[in-house]
This record gives structure tokens, C-alpha cells and sequence, in this order.
């Protein structure tokens, strides 16, 4: 059990895709922190490498005043399980969100161009993503998930930097419980069965309805399942 929680943001967007859940969970006595990663939101114009991202969990995770849930989810939770990976015993538990497939270079090559290819199109692409954005979730969730800025210029140290990590080995190292959280709807769910059967200690939860971004998709449910696992109790498996 804590009452300690990190939180780590999707590639493109900030911290304040989390306000739901920050202001959920401070509000029932939990300790949340929710940094930027670099290259993002307060830290836009900073080169993105795994090296400071990881930096930046270790200094969240240390401003913590116990050991914490330490939340990723889509980039966020790929970087969370490459540091659970080497520092698990300094968490209570880890939940990995929308990060169940297992990247390669190649499939991280083609999901990056699949991304850039939004800014080729004429006109302006933040405002043109944004309502794409609001269209599959809602207003509040664009404005949340863009609210710190869209970056620009991290996608292709994103994608060399995700396609070279084997998170199937940082998952078999952590030591700690790891709840697996996916939308129903949402692709990167390709290869959970490979996630479970990796992990030590794993469970899965498929959120009804929610697409790639579930902390958007299905919000009050999804902060539901970050206090159950912070209080380490039965989830709806």
C-alpha cells in the first residue's frame, strides 16, 4: 500500500493529460507528481533522450516520501517499465497503460511515420490534430491532453529510442507488482498475452469502451484502478 503516485505523460503531449487524476486522487489524500518528460510541455526545446527521460523519473520518484505507484501510459509507460526494470525495489507497484506491444525498430519506424505524417497535411496540424483528438474522445480530453503545448521535433528520438528497448526483459525484471491497464479498443493491445506471461507478478485490466488514451477515454474509472492498486486491492481482472 501508498499513498504515492507518479505519473508518466504520452509522447506529444505533457503533464496535463493527468489532470483528471491528479485532482481525483490529491483529492482523497494521495501524493501525486506528474512531470514533464523532456522535449514536452514546460520542456519543449529540449532534445528528448531515453537517458533524461529516465532522469526525470528517478527525481520524481525521489520526491516521493514513500516508495510509489509508478503510472506510464502509451510512451510513458514504456519508459516506466524500462526503469521499473532496474530500480523496481524502489516502488510499490507499477501500472503500464496502452503499452502492450512489443515495438522493434521496424514497427517503431512505421508507427513515427504514421505520426509524422499528420504535419505534412496543409494548414495548421496542432489545431487539425486537436480536433481529430476531441472527435474520438472529447473537448475536456484535447484540451487536457494538448493543454501543455503539442511537441514538435521528438518523434524521431522517440521512435530510436522506443524501437531499441526490449521490454519484454525489463518486464521479466521487475520484481514488483505490474498491473496492465488497455483500452478495449486500443491497437497497442497486440501483444499483452507476451506482457502477462513476461511479468512475474501481472494482471491485466481492459477498460470497456476506452481507445489508446484510456486515462481520457474512461477517466473516472481509470483513477478508480490507480487507488485500488495503490491500496493493493482486487482489481476487476
Amino acid at each position: 500500500m501508498t499513498h504515492s503516485i507518479v505519473l508518466i505523460h504520452a509522447v506529444r503531449s505533457s503533464r496535463t493529460m493527468w489532470a483528471g487524476q491528479v485532482r481525483r486522487l490529491r483529492k482523497k489524500g494521495f501524493e501525486v507528481h506528474a512531470p514533464d518528460l523532456p522535449g514536452h510541455g514546460t520542456r519543449r526545446g529540449e532534445p528528448f533522450t531515453v537517458d533524461a527521460a529516465l532522469a526525470t523519473i528517478d527525481a520524481a520518484v525521489d520526491a516521493c516520501t514513500e516508495p510509489p505507484l509508478l503510472v506510464g501510459l502509451s510512451l510513458g509507460g514504456y519508459l516506466t517499465l524500462h526503469w521499473a526494470g532496474r530500480s523496481a525495489d524502489r516502488l510499490a507497484g507499477v501500472v503500464a497503460a496502452d503499452c502492450t506491444i512489443v515495438p522493434g525498430p521496424a514497427l517503431a519506424r512505421l508507427y513515427g511515420l504514421w505520426m509524422t505524417m499528420k504535419d505534412w497535411l496543409p494548414g495548421d496540424s496542432d489545431s487539425r490534430v486537436e480536433r481529430s483528438f476531441a472527435r474520438r474522445h472529447s473537448r475536456k480530453a484535447a484540451r487536457r491532453y494538448y493543454g501543455g503545448g503539442r511537441a514538435h521535433g521528438v518523434v524521431a528520438a522517440v521512435v530510436r529510442a522506443i524501437g531499441g528497448i526490449d521490454l519484454l526483459a525489463d518486464v521479466a525484471a521487475i520484481s514488483v507488482p505490474i498491473i496492465f491497464v488497455n483500452g478495449e479498443h486500443d491497437p497497442f493491445r497486440r501483444h499483452e498475452a507476451l506482457f502477462l506471461e513476461a511479468a512475474r507478478d501481472g494482471e491485466l485490466v481492459v477498460l470497456e469502451g476506452a481507445g489508446h488514451i484510456a486515462n481520457l477515454s474512461r477517466p473516472k474509472r481509470f483513477t478508480k484502478i490507480l487507488r485500488r492498486c495503490a491500496a493493493g486491492a482486487p482489481l476487476p481482472v
